[in-house]
């Protein structure tokens, strides 16, 4: 059994072996965070190449070599492959019950500004925490929730104020936040956006940006429908919000290489990324009577299924960067049940977090950290994944997340 080193800077020995003798409750922290205290020298913390063959492959759902992930991802797969400990659970616990949580070691003070609540930001938000809790040089996180821009600006400015070395976000208000990030940059603090692409000007202001490329991910999705569905048909259209910069980023390109090969647009809608959004679109999709070949939507299906299932009648095919766990038991049942239903998923990218902390903790020690980190992000039929489906899992977890079914539970009973 090949082991594989993590190469951090600790202000304690050996963490994954004396963790439990160093944890600290949550709290609010005494001493602020930018800390610029001495770090200790370089220690090792090793892991199986085993384990992070099995990290990469459930959070990608696919085989990727580890050699093929830009450095920042090789260093954030092999500090989430740690054996995950009771204590280290004890304490994503209690993190996730406050809005600033310290870790009792390290020396460095990370920020995440949240922008909205459902069951995929909670996972997250606990992906980050779980990360930052395994990365020896955190002493302090500091959370904050902004439902719409005016909100989430002002939480902004005020973890500025408290100067964090590092802010994570995963921020959908696209430039609106130009002015606020300008101001975390005056004040010297390093700023990562994971997961969402941001616009041009706002990209260029930040000093990493962790994302997928989802325009290759949807055109390549377009392609496999045309390639399932030879005769052009249908399709429908959904997104969260009008105008939000993921939908902005996916969508032209999805219709591009659905529309060159004859489809065209027959439904289209927005459902707040919310339980009641998505129950009333996938209500209206089945009454209106056109039949899609196929639906794309950026997040869990299962709501637009139903109505079909309920009916009797085969779903559209259907194509999600998002879905969660009970829209594989959805299809794996309606599958057992006789109903060619199909579908075209990626990973959720829900512990994209654990990539922008990781990447902003290198930053922040003087690693070679790019500006843009690229994270393969493949589209994959779903009756691939199905076999390694888990009934022990929420219902509501998004696929995949890297946390087993208890820690999952346990993560979005915890609210926000």
């Amino acid at each position: 059994m090949r082991l594989r080193r993590i190469w951090t800077r600790l202000g304690v020995v050996a963490f994954a072996t004396t963790l439990a003798g160093t944890l600290a409750a949550c709290g609010p922290s005494e001493t602020g965070g930018g800390s610029n205290e001495p770090r200790a020298e370089m220690a090792v913390v090793e892991v199986s190449d085993e384990a992070v063959t099995s990290v990469i492959q459930r959070a990608f759902l696919q085989d990727i070599p580890l050699d093929d992930l830009d450095p920042a991802i090789q260093e954030t797969m092999k500090v989430a492959a740690q054996e995950w400990t009771p204590d280290m659970e004890k304490q994503l616990q209690e993190c996730l019950s406050k809005n600033v949580c310290e870790t009792g070691r390290g020396s460095l003070t990370v920020a995440f500004p949240n922008d909205n609540i459902n069951p995929w930001r909670q996972t997250f938000r606990a992906e980050l925490t779980a990360q930052a809790i395994a990365s020896p040089d955190v002493a302090k996180i500091i959370y904050s929730l902004g439902t719409d821009t005016a909100s989430w600006l002002a939480n902004f400015k005020s973890l500025v104020a408290q100067q964090p070395d590092v802010i994570v976000m995963d921020s959908i208000f696209g430039a609106a936040i130009a002015p606020a990030v300008r101001q975390a940059k005056a004040a010297g603090i390093t700023v990562v956006q994971a997961e969402t692409n941001l616009p041009k000007e706002v990209a260029e202001l930040v000093d990493v940006q962790a994302t997928s490329d989802l325009c290759a991910a949807y055109t390549d999705g377009a392609k496999q429908v045309t390639e399932l569905i030879p005769e052009p048909s249908g399709y429908g259209l959904y997104t969260g919000i009008p105008g939000n910069a993921s939908a902005a980023e996916w969508q032209p390109c999805l219709v591009k290489g659905l529309e060159s090969a004859g489809w065209k647009k027959v439904n289209e809608g927005f459902t707040q990324w919310t339980p009641q959004g998505m129950t009333q679109e996938g209500n209206a999709l089945h009454a209106s009577g056109t039949e899609p070949a196929a639906v794309a939507y950026d997040y869990t299906m299962e709501y637009f299924t139903s109505p079909f299932l309920k009916a009797g009648e085969t779903p559209p095919l259907m194509m999600s960067d998002a879905v969660n766990y009970s829209y594989l038991g959805q299809l794996r049942d309606a599958q057992a049940d006789g109903i060619d239903a199909k579908a075209m998923v990626a990973n959720s990218r829900v512990w994209y977090g654990r990539a922008g902390l990781t990447a902003g903790i290198m930053k922040v020690l003087g690693e070679d950290v790019g500006h843009d980190i690229s994270i393969p992000y493949p589209m994959v039929d779903a009756d691939e994944i199905l076999p390694s489906f888990d009934p022990k899992m929420p219902a509501n977890a998004p696929v995949p997340t890297l946390f087993g079914p208890e820690t999952a539970a346990s993560v979005l009973a915890a609210g926000s």
